[in-house]
């Protein structure tokens, strides 16, 4: 990002920091289950109920900030949500009973997510086009870093501290935001614009576009695949491969290196010689290839090392396709790129939970029903090119 100014490079950290806030929010607190049980004389299925109430917050939390922050501004509902964050981690501190922190926890998600609908929208309106793919590549890399330093830095805390220092931490981190946010952070929103219509009339507007739909389909396929992955990760390495926890983490990190290099590579190298269409394309079809060889060696029950190999390419084409999607489905947008950010979000879970509702009725064992379900999601991707854009497929990005 060399051609950026001071003052961009400015926002781009701080956009960062907003975009690692939601999914430290998730990895930091994963080591301190059992400790949340215990303090809360309750079982894990109920402490991971924090997680389900979570991702309904960040569900609902999307499309609120993204409509808000269309018709307000981007910095005054980013202040908002964050004093919003703060106080409601204080409340994952000091709940007192685990029905309390679940609430907390659905209040912490629905403040935080604000940061990464806004920060999507600011991308699409303070820098050129030219380079916005690499911002977008460079917050899919934070989105892949997460998963590695979250675990680690959790079990940290949770072993020389309590498990309330991983929110305490989260509390620190908001603070920063918030300080940042007030004193750096530039409005981008055009104060020209006039006030569109109500929400409903808003998303009807995004999905009439079939750029915006053809690739927030391919997003949000690719946002299953990663929550498929992490899903069944401890079963797969763990129980099926039986591993140790401590190779389990070394494994997880390389795969989550694995995201981050697919990032990297999608901006660095593939972007010099294809277009942004091309790229989707290309990478769509390599990944359907090693899904498919991946259900081959589950159906097969070959060993751990064997499914490794393709697991690890399959998150490779993951990096890729975040920012690039990313950038494709939100660039008709400028007036409305809020709402269209947060209804990208949405539907990024929307399309998790149907297709993980969808594959777990499927009456076969754990092991091939995990292939099966990434070689849908990749069958799914190939429908995707099948609607068409108001463009064509060779125009240069």
């Amino acid at each position: 990002m060399g051609r950026l100014k001071k003052n961009q490079l400015v926002v781009v950290l701080i956009l960062a920091l907003l975009s690692a806030l939601e999914p430290f929010s998730i990895d930091l607190y994963l080591p301190g289950f059992l400790k949340i049980a215990q303090y809360y004389y309750t079982d894990l299925k109920a402490v991971q109920f924090s997680i389900s109430t979570f991702l309904a917050g960040f569900a609902v939390g999307q499309l609120f900030w993204g409509t808000i922050s269309d018709r307000y501004g981007r910095k005054w509902p980013t202040i908002l949500s964050l004093l919003l964050f703060i106080a409601a981690t204080m409340a994952c501190i000091y709940a007192a009973n685990i029905e309390q922190f679940w609430i907390a926890r659905f209040f912490q998600a629905f403040a935080g997510c604000a940061g990464v609908v806004i920060a999507r929208a600011v991308v699409n309106e303070y820098f050129d086009q030219a380079d916005t793919m690499q911002i977008f590549s460079l917050l899919a890399i934070i989105a892949g870093v997460a998963p590695i330093i979250g675990p680690v830095a959790g079990n940290f805390l949770v072993s020389h501290f309590n498990w309330q220092s991983t929110f305490v931490t989260l509390l620190v981190l908001g603070v920063i935001c918030l300080v940042a946010v007030v004193l750096f952070l530039p409005e981008t929103k055009s104060k020209t614009l006039t006030k569109r219509g109500n929400l409903l009339g808003e998303f009807k507007i995004i999905l009439r576009d079939k750029t915006f739909v053809k690739y927030t389909l391919i997003g949000s396929l690719t946002y299953s695949i990663l929550m498929i992955y992490l899903a069944n990760a401890p079963y797969l390495i763990m129980e099926y491969g039986a591993l140790s926890s401590q190779n389990f983490s070394y494994i997880f990190a390389v795969n989550a290196i694995g995201l981050v290099l697919g990032a990297w590579f999608s901006n660095s190298i593939l972007s010099r010689w294809w277009t942004v269409r091309q790229i989707i394309r290309g990478t769509v079809f390599v990944g359907l290839a090693f899904s498919v060889v991946f259900l081959a060696l589950c159906i097969g029950k070959q060993p751990i090392e064997a499914l490794l190999v393709p697991l690890f390419f399959v998150v490779l084409t993951l990096g890729i396709l975040f920012p690039t999607t990313t950038k494709l489905a939100l660039e008709p947008f400028h007036a409305n790129s809020g709402s269209a950010s947060a209804l990208l979000g949405s539907l990024q879970l929307l399309v998790t939970f149907f297709l993980s509702a969808l594959t777990n009725i499927i009456p076969v064992d754990l092991l091939v029903l995990t292939g099966l379900a990434l070689f849908i999601c990749h069958l799914l991707y190939v429908l995707c090119f099948w609607i068409a854009e108001p463009t064509s497929e060779s125009t240069s990005n």
